[in-house]
């Protein structure tokens, strides 16, 4: 079985990167190293879009707003039952894809809904003290993961095409 290039290159370069970026976050004890996995998931099962990058990063921040209304809001006893927060996420997922297909069009409404569900996960499981930190830290995070990992193991990438052409196609 032959392994095409394009595997053994992506897999190098993403992998070398996600060590790099681990030991960052370790030796700096940072802890919200997972974000930075989901946003680099997300940005590469959509294709790699480097042309709507500013669209992605637009979308994190919304979802990060969404998330602080829907913690915020999850604090009013009335609306932390239930039936009341599955109403709330409900109208907020409706609202979101609604404002994205009118008023927001720029955003990304998967890598929205992504950012949101990662704060939610986030909040659910630790107290957070200082949220601004926390909000700097999560974007942070999400941002490292595409430029950290995505970019850097996208030049790599082309650097080692560079390197090694394919025998058909020097044009990688």
């Amino acid at each position: 079985m032959k392994i095409p290039k394009i595997v053994w290159f992506d897999s190098i370069g993403v992998g070398l990167f996600t060590f790099i970026y681990s030991l960052i976050m370790t030796g700096f004890s940072l802890w919200m190293g997972a974000a930075a996995f989901i946003a680099v998931s997300f940005f590469f099962g959509a294709g790699f879009p480097k042309d709507k990058i500013w669209n992605i990063i637009a979308s994190f921040i919304a979802g990060i707003i969404w998330g602080l209304i829907a913690y915020n809001l999850l604090q009013i006893p009335a609306i932390s039952t239930m039936w009341a927060s599955a109403i709330m996420f409900g109208i907020m997922t409706f609202l979101a894809l609604f404002l994205q297909g009118t008023v927001l069009k720029f955003t990304i409404v998967p890598a929205w809904l992504i950012t949101w569900g990662t704060f939610m996960l986030i909040v659910s499981n630790i107290a957070v003290n200082n949220w601004p930190l926390f909000v700097f830290q999560l974007l942070a995070s999400m941002l490292l993961g595409i430029f950290g990992i995505g970019y850097t193991s996208h030049y790599l990438n082309k650097w080692l095409f560079h390197l090694f052409p394919d025998k058909d196609d020097q044009s990688k």
